[in-house]
């Protein structure tokens, strides 16, 4: 009788430790962190947003030795990612980056603390609210756009 009273318990116990070992399942962004920190010439920080775009995972993040943002380009070679290039952006206090290879990517924080929206080329920009330091909007292209395809709207 104690064998099957210790067949009760050590039979949910090795279940248990079974499923909590095999469900380490890596995220996207555990990966993108992993490949951030490795590169030992990028300063990470933080990611603050990333979007799938084609062949290439736009990411923007900081560098802890500055006050800007950073755009950086990693591919994916058949499951595994791979650094392609990275670029930096505007000064966390304002700017306008314009990128044009290898994607078109505009990346834009108002001077204006009061800007609701922006617009590149007649169409709205996608707005990340990370932080209150960190207020971004960033578009993406399939022509060439400038400065004058910028649109501030209150």
């Amino acid at each position: 009788m104690s064998r099957i009273t210790s067949a009760y318990f050590a039979y949910p116990l090795v279940l248990l430790i079974l499923l909590l070992g095999c469900s380490q399942e890596v995220s996207l962004e555990d990966k993108i962190v992993e490949l951030l920190e490795e590169s030992e010439d990028r300063n990470y920080g933080t990611v603050i947003d990333y979007d799938i775009k084609g062949d290439y995972i736009v990411v923007v993040y900081t560098r802890k030795s500055d006050e800007q943002l950073n755009i950086g380009f990693i591919t994916n070679n058949k499951g595994k990612l791979e650094w392609e290039i990275g670029i930096g952006g505007p000064e966390l206090t304002g700017g306008h980056v314009y990128i044009s290879d290898p994607l078109i990517v505009n990346v834009i924080i108002p001077f204006d603390p009061d800007i609701n929206y922006v617009k590149v080329s007649g169409e709205y920009a996608k707005q990340i609210k990370h932080s209150k330091a960190i207020n971004y909007w960033i578009a993406y292209s399939n022509k060439p756009t400038s400065s004058f395809d910028v649109e501030y709207i209150k």
